[in-house]
């Protein structure tokens, strides 16, 4: 029995030495491997770090485009929004001297008015035969006059609608305009000098008059 004994303890130490000397092996070898992926890891890593740079400098390339084109789609929207202003206010500055030609007219045909009236009544009282065709004929101008009068005043009431209408227009693009200038510098992050030239060039004309 104790021979028994003996030989299993020795088996034991004998698997127990196969083992260690099996893990000594594997660790080892594991270690050869590592040392031999190093340079391919190291590879691998300087690979992906490039990768990551390349995708990143793509990334800025595009948002710097898109920017740009952004800018590009402001500046013309701007230069557009600007020239109709322009063609507005000049047509703002025409209706308004129209507007006072029609006033200055219908002041000057109320007048004549007034003195062909002040010729007619005594020419009417007193007239004797030989006086109607003069009569006749101060009357036909002043009917012609009222007749012109009242043109006068119909197209002074259409132009003064007309220039209500463009005061309100100019009014409505100014206000695009301001909003469409500081949408586009807060997307630009104030850095397009194009865009800030155009809105230093650009100072909304509030109307503070108007013809009633």
């Amino acid at each position: 029995m104790a021979d028994a004994k003996e030989s299993s303890v020795e088996d034991d130490d004998d698997k127990q030495k196969v083992l260690e000397e099996n893990i000594s092996e594997l660790r080892s070898a594991k270690k050869d491997l590592f040392e031999k992926a190093r340079p391919i890891n190291d590879e691998l890593e300087t690979i992906a770090k490039h990768e990551r740079q390349c995708v990143d400098e793509l990334h800025r390339l595009t948002a710097e485009k898109h920017d740009r084109d952004q800018q590009q789609t402001a500046v013309r929207r701007l230069i557009e929004l600007e020239s109709e202003m322009k063609r507005v206010r000049c047509e703002n500055v025409k209706l308004k001297q129209s507007l006072d030609q029609a006033a200055k007219q219908s002041t000057a045909q109320l007048h004549k008015i007034t003195e062909l009236e002040e010729r007619l009544t005594p020419a009417a009282d007193d007239h004797v035969n030989d006086d109607d065709v003069a009569l006749s004929e101060l009357q036909k101008e002043l009917d012609d006059t009222r007749q012109l009068l009242n043109i006068t005043n119909v197209k002074f009431i259409e132009t003064r609608q007309r220039l209500s209408d463009v005061q309100e227009t100019l009014a409505v693009a100014e206000q695009v305009t301001v909003a469409t200038q500081q949408r586009a510098l807060q997307e630009a992050g104030n850095n397009s000098e194009e865009l800030l030239e155009l809105t230093a060039q650009h100072q909304p004309t509030r109307q503070t008059g108007s013809y009633h």
